[in-house]
């Protein structure tokens, strides 16, 4: 057999593929990126993409995250490498703690060693290790957006599945800034508690720097908080504090006998009421006993008791009860277990009674935040009751000196907890915003739907805390996750990262 003509073609076949360009070799599993034609920024610091050692990559039009260390760090990505595991992704990493005096945000330095081109090719691999995400296993393979491998670093796609549900990225877009990524955030402001004018005061989530108390931002959401210091902080609580206690009650004097309690010889609780069993545990005593009195102008008198249990593990137990007074007559108001602490005149002669909920170590118990109904007779019927609402929050009621809290038609604005009062507390359709009137007619406030959808959001557990009525009537929503502020009346949002608010190293 001659075999010169075959070596000679093999000869030839070889020469020819060497002659072909790359891309014509690419295995099976490559696949081509190209770098973004729109700016991309993290944590809102834009990035000069053509200088990045790792640059972001487009594939299929979703951007490519490089999982360097100074990516996972600056947006709190835990990353782990395990021979056998492979790749893991979770929540969490870099540095996130920071609550101490002294203490610096780690800044954000990208590597700028690179040079990539806009017109060269570029082709990413499939990394041949398996991947996991928040526990999660990624059949890599068969995703349509896989991770993908370039220059030995593995490459995240920034879906909303992967960035925002499994790793709790934000993800702004913006047609003239680009695309936003957000994470590793030190949550620095926190509860709105008191607004002016001009602007809204809020308690901070932490505090890194000595002599800071708490923060003022500008109502227009344009202006960077300003760190206010403790002194000035100090003197506007005492105000909040003063506005507060006009809302809560005249202190009165409270008298006990061998009988009971009495408030101006009538006698309010019994001797058992006020006494604390001998075998109680804890060796219990009864440190405290408080009156508050509300006089309204149909003639009622309200008074409010709070008792205080001390024990001697340190803690102590609050109990309250609000006794009706009309005349020489006295009666318990037995729906209101809870501190009373606002009231509210109706033009028919009836009062709203409002209660923000029972304190329980730094926490509101669930089912305790109470309206009642009291009318010039004094009758008491509860809106918990009638609504078959475990809890309902007056819109505004936190906001202090705010005092007119009744809509022009004389309609007060709840909100649902959309948790039933059955003692069972299962889940109801009635989560939102409502028009409540004194008959107990309620009407969905269809236009704040969003502002609820919102509130119920696992960001906020807290019923109805992170909304803010301002005295201007503004709603002010506080979104628990990168210092966001939302002036939903005006569809104005205001986000500030925590290295404009925090000193960075």
């Amino acid at each position: 057999m001659n075999w010169k003509i075959p070596l000679a073609w093999l000869t030839l076949c070889s020469l020819l593929l060497l002659c072909f360009p790359a891309a014509t070799q690419a295995a099976p599993g490559d696949k081509k990126v190209r770098l973004p034609d729109f700016p991309v920024l993290i944590n809102g610091q834009t990035l000069d993409n053509q200088k990045l050692k790792y640059p972001f990559f487009v594939y299929k039009d979703v951007t490519y995250l490089p999982l360097t260390w100074e990516y996972t760090r600056a947006l709190a990505i835990a990353l782990s490498l395990d021979q056998e595991k492979g790749l893991q992704l979770g929540m969490g990493g870099g540095q996130l703690s920071g609550r101490f005096i002294g203490w610096k945000k780690e800044a954000f330095r990208p590597d700028l060693s690179g040079s990539n081109p806009r017109n060269r090719a570029y082709t990413a691999t499939l990394p041949d290790f398996p991947v996991t995400i928040s526990n999660s296993y990624i059949d890599n393979g068969s995703e349509p957006f896989p991770l993908l491998e370039w220059n030995d670093v593995t490459y995240l796609p920034l879906t909303w599945k992967y960035a925002h549900d499994m790793l709790g990225l934000e993800l702004v877009w913006d047609d003239t800034k680009g695309l936003n990524v957000i994470g590793g955030q030190q949550q620095v402001l926190g509860e709105i508690y008191y607004d002016d004018a001009d602007y809204l005061y809020m308690y901070p989530e932490l505090v890194t720097e000595p002599g800071r108390g708490g923060l003022k931002v500008k109502k227009s959401l344009e202006e960077t908080p300003v760190w206010m210091t403790e002194e000035e902080t100090g003197e506007l609580r005492k105000h909040v504090e003063e506005l507060d206690r006009k809302n809560a009650g005249e202190p009165v004097s409270l008298e006990t006998k061998d009988d009971g309690l009495y408030y101006q010889g009538l006698r309010l609780m019994t001797k058992e009421q006020i006494t604390v069993s001998p075998g109680e545990a804890g060796m219990a005593y009864i440190r405290e006993l408080k009156g508050a009195r509300f006089e309204l102008s149909s003639g009622i008198t309200l008074v409010s008791v709070e008792k205080i249990t001390a024990y001697n593990i340190g803690r102590s137990l609050n109990e309250y009860r609000t006794f009706l007074i009309l005349g020489k007559e006295v009666s318990e108001i037995k729906e209101l277990k809870q501190p009373l602490d606002r009231i509210i005149a109706n033009d028919d002669g009836s009062f709203w009674l409002v209660s923000n909920g029972m304190p329980m170590h730094g926490r509101i118990m669930g089912g305790s935040r109470r309206i009642a109904q009291l009318d010039a007779k004094g009758n008491v019927r509860l809106a918990n009751d009638v609504l078959g609402e475990s809890d309902i929050v007056v819109t505004g009621v936190f906001t202090p000196g705010l005092n007119d809290l009744l809509a022009d038609d004389g309609k007060l604005l709840i909100y649902r907890s959309g948790i039933s009062n059955d003692g069972k507390f299962t889940p109801k359709d009635t989560q939102g915003y409502y028009w409540l009137d004194t008959g107990f007619n309620v009407t969905k406030a269809d236009a704040l739907d969003a502002l609820a959808k919102e509130e119920s959001s696992p960001d906020r557990p807290s019923l109805n805390k992170s909304v803010y009525m301002g005295s201007d009537r503004k709603f002010y929503l506080l979104r628990m996750k990168n210092n966001t502020i939302f002036n939903y009346s005006d569809n104005k949002t205001g986000r500030w990262y925590d290295t404009e608010l925090l000193a960075t190293q």
